[in-house]
C-alpha cells in the first residue's frame, strides 16, 4: 500500500502546530521511537497528526488521533515493521502487516453484522409469510372484529 506525501497538505493549510512536548511524555516516546517522526496539532480537524519524514525526503502521515496518550505509542509499535531501524530486519507481506490484520478484523465484524441483519430479516419475513398464509383464496373475505386492540 503506497502512502502518499502530505507536505502540500500541511503547507497549504496554515495553522498546524508542531508539538514538541506534552504532559504525558507521549511526544518524547514518539521521538524515542524514531527521530523521523514528528507530531503536529491540526486545529481544523482538532486532531494530532503523527508524520514521518521518510528516507525519500517525503513527509507521510502515519496516523491521526484526537488526543495524545499511550495508545498512540502502542499503535506505532504494532505498525512498525522496521522496529526503529534504518533498514528492515524482516518486512512483512501485505497480508501479514498491522493494517491487513485490522482490515481482516473489520471485514469479520461487518460480515457478522450483515449475517445478523439477514437472520433478523429472514425471521421477520417468515413470520409475515405465516401471518399472510391463512388459506384464504383470491376472492375470499376476512372478518375482523371491531375491537382490534382487545
Amino acid at each position: 500500500m503506497e502512502l502518499h506525501g502530505i507536505r502540500t497538505w500541511y503547507d497549504q493549510r496554515h495553522g498546524v502546530v508542531a508539538v514538541e512536548d506534552d504532559v504525558q511524555n507521549v511526544v518524547r516516546g514518539i521521538k524515542a521511537k524514531s527521530d523521523r517522526l514528528h507530531v503536529f496539532y491540526n486545529p481544523q480537524s482538532e486532531a494530532f497528526d503523527i508524520v514521518e519524514s521518510c528516507l525519500d525526503g517525503t513527509d507521510r502521515l502515519v496516523l491521526s488521533a484526537p488526543q495524545l496518550d499511550n495508545r498512540i505509542l502502542d499503535r506505532l509499535h504494532l505498525a512498525d515493521h522496521w522496529h526503529g531501524r534504518d533498514e528492515p530486519e524482516h518486512v512483512l507481506g501485505d497480508d501479514e502487516d498491522f493494517v491487513a490484520k485490522l482490515d481482516a478484523d473489520q471485514q469479520a465484524i461487518w460480515a457478522a453484522q450483515e449475517q445478523e441483519s439477514k437472520d433478523k430479516l429472514r425471521a421477520a419475513g417468515e413470520r409475515l409469510a405465516r401471518a399472510l398464509d391463512v388459506g384464504v383464496g383470491v376472492s375470499s373475505t376476512i372478518s375482523v372484529s371491531v375491537d382490534v386492540d382487545g
